[in-house]
């Protein structure tokens, strides 16, 4: 079942550095795996409401970023099957991880952006670099989310 998350997400994380965007499908596969993981695991009723709580609160967040413009929708769905995967204690290391992903894509994407850079990346698989981070495209948060789930999935085990 982690092995099915790991692909899911790689997946989405590449669909949006190429087209800057999250197809639902694939989101709700990834969202569907963390309750099953959690009925297969024979969780306890406090793990589910503790699972349940930080999604919730995690999509509250997320929907707040989206209502001013920061993120898109696919960026929220996906988001909060992320954090559905992090308990409590866990949250704030995989929300960090989100954090500094997306900020390093963002430099990047600035980077690459740089009059003096772009003869450099004008040509083969630079440019398709170039072109995926471009940040004029916006930031491909889905990447960083990703990384927050290949995070927060091996922690679950714990």
């Amino acid at each position: 079942m982690l092995l099915a998350g790991v692909a899911l997400l790689l997946r989405l994380s590449f669909e949006d550095l190429r087209r800057r965007r999250l197809p639902n499908r694939l989101i709700a596969e990834y969202g569907a795996l963390c309750p099953l993981a959690l009925l297969l695991s024979g969780a306890s009723w406090t793990q589910w409401l503790q699972h349940g709580a930080v999604a919730v609160v995690g999509f509250l967040v997320f929907l707040a970023l989206f209502a001013v413009r920061a993120m898109g929708g696919g960026d929220v769905k996906l988001g909060t099957a992320v954090v559905a995967w992090t308990n409590i204690q866990d949250l704030v290391p995989t929300l960090l991880v989100i954090s500094l992903t997306g900020l390093a894509l963002a430099l990047a994407g600035l980077l690459f952006d740089m009059p003096c850079l772009r003869r450099f990346f004008a040509r083969g698989w630079r440019r398709r670099l170039r072109r995926a981070l471009l940040v004029r495209r916006g930031v491909p948060y889905g990447a960083a989310l990703a990384a927050g789930g290949l995070f927060a999935m091996p922690m679950y085990l714990r």
